[in-house]
């Protein structure tokens, strides 16, 4: 999303601010992430602080770790889910229990520094709603950088709605945009698209991604999958046009080999049709088998939607003290 032309300068409220932060397995990083937030936040000028740690079911110390933390920083608060839902659930989970006037969303890796939130800030004071961080560089190999670089601009070019390039979660918003997020229905949810699909004033502040400070990344290759359907499926009807497309233009094909089959007949001896017949079948079958699948796709999501289940369970919140 291209930035917009930035208004007079107004001051956010700042009466709390809260900092989103999604963990799956970060055993590794949670002391140096939970120091970093403490340096954030002694920076800001707030009347007050919370940190909102969503623990995505981890299986290894980060909850002990967490309860720890909270207990020597009532400024940090814990939400437990009951089992692994996902980074967009878990994303989602948090937004609801942030309190704070202005809400940032950053991944428990480090991969996206803490001390960037101090600009985004100031693009908030300069009138923006939303300010989003933009990648310049990614520290990964080049088989995911390309299949990044890839997704985004495929998600920018058949989605309706204007997609950021190579930006995440990681942004500031207002406790509008917030609670715009927050009313949506969907359950299968894609902040980042969503964030764009509605609206407001959006910002984009480009920063030098690290590389992670420890551990392995979380996100294996079927969730990226699986991240990208929910992109795809959610802001694009892309798939329903292809299939249009694809059925059309099959037809027309149809027609035009009847005609000249037709016509050869009266020209020549009719050519034998057991190849042509055997081609047709496996290439019109084929159609259809993957037309059935981009179908039932839908009508899984529809499916799902109807059920009304909730993005994730939280089977405990901890804190300290208020804020």
């Amino acid at each position: 999303m291209p930035p917009s032309p930035e208004p007079s300068t107004r001051t956010v409220d700042r009466s709390l601010f809260s900092i989103i932060v999604p963990i799956y397995n970060e055993e590794e990083t949670l002391e140096e992430l939970s120091r970093r937030i403490t340096l954030l936040f002694d920076k800001l000028d707030f009347d007050a602080c919370e940190a909102v740690i969503v623990n995505d079911g981890s299986q290894d110390e980060s909850e002990e770790m967490i309860r720890a933390i909270i207990g020597r920083d009532p400024r940090f608060r814990g939400v437990f889910l009951s089992r692994n839902f996902g980074h967009q659930a878990a994303v989602s989970v948090g937004l609801h229990y942030a309190r704070g006037s202005v809400i940032a969303v950053i991944d428990g890796d480090l991969q996206d520094p803490p001390e960037t939130v101090l600009s985004l800030i100031a693009v908030l004071d300069r009138g923006a709603d939303v300010a989003y961080g933009v990648r310049r560089r990614r520290k990964e190999s080049w088989v995911k950088r390309s299949t990044y670089w890839l997704f985004y601009r495929l998600l920018a070019s058949v989605s309706p709605v204007q997609i950021p390039l190579d930006a995440g979660d990681f942004c500031c918003m207002t406790r509008q945009v917030v609670d715009a997020l927050n009313s949506l229905p969907e359950n299968r949810r894609f902040v980042r698209g969503l964030r764009s699909w509605v609206g407001f004033r959006q910002v984009r502040v480009e920063f030098e991604r690290d590389a992670r400070f420890a551990g392995t990344t979380k996100y294996s290759w079927s969730k990226l999958i699986r991240l990208a359907y929910d992109g795809i499926f959610s802001l694009s009807g892309l798939p329903i046009k292809i299939m249009q497309i694809t059925g059309f233009a099959s037809a027309a094909l149809s027609l035009i080999l009847g005609l000249g089959y037709f016509i050869a007949s009266f020209l020549a001896e009719s050519p034998p049709g057991f190849p042509t017949l055997v081609i047709s079948v496996w290439l019109l079958g084929g159609l259809q088998v993957f037309f059935l699948g981009i179908l039932g796709e839908y009508i899984h999501r529809a499916y799902e939607q109807s059920l009304g289940r909730p993005v994730a369970i939280v089977r405990e919140v901890l804190e300290a003290a208020e804020p």
